[in-house]
């Protein structure tokens, strides 16, 4: 290996390895985990258990934004709920704008509900998956 080579080569091995380390830390695309106790997931669990006592209350925590297919699959799980005879929350998460719900149902099962904030702050129903 010539010199001119040596210099271009420890050149770019410095060059990678400050970009690796001065990048920012913090993915905005990365899940962020909330504690089952937070604000947001209590709000969450208080729709759910709206769900859980009559499928009424769905329109008044749908958002405007939920597709139509989202909106029947919701009444499908809210059905379903009305028949749980216990809630819970499993996990809670921010990923990207959307709340991500993780709810166990007893006979129910697990469904993951998407919720995201309305103009006035307040979380509202996007979907579900099962």
């Amino acid at each position: 290996m010539s010199r001119t080579q040596l210099i271009i080569l420890v050149v770019a091995v410095v060059a990678v390895g400050i970009s690796v380390f001065t990048r920012p830390k913090d993915n905005e695309f990365a899940d962020r985990e909330l504690a089952l106790d937070s604000s947001e997931a209590k709000a969450a669990l208080a729709i759910i258990e709206k769900l859980t006592e009559s499928t009424n209350h769905l329109a008044a925590h749908l958002s405007a934004d939920a597709p139509p297919i989202a909106r029947q699959k919701l009444l499908q799980i809210s059905q379903q709920l009305t028949q749980a005879s216990t809630v819970k929350l499993k996990e809670v998460s921010w990923r990207g704008e959307y709340l991500s719900v993780a709810v166990t149902c007893s006979p129910a099962g697990e469904h993951w509900f998407y919720l995201a904030e309305d103009e006035e702050g307040q979380l509202k129903l996007l979907g579900v998956q099962q």
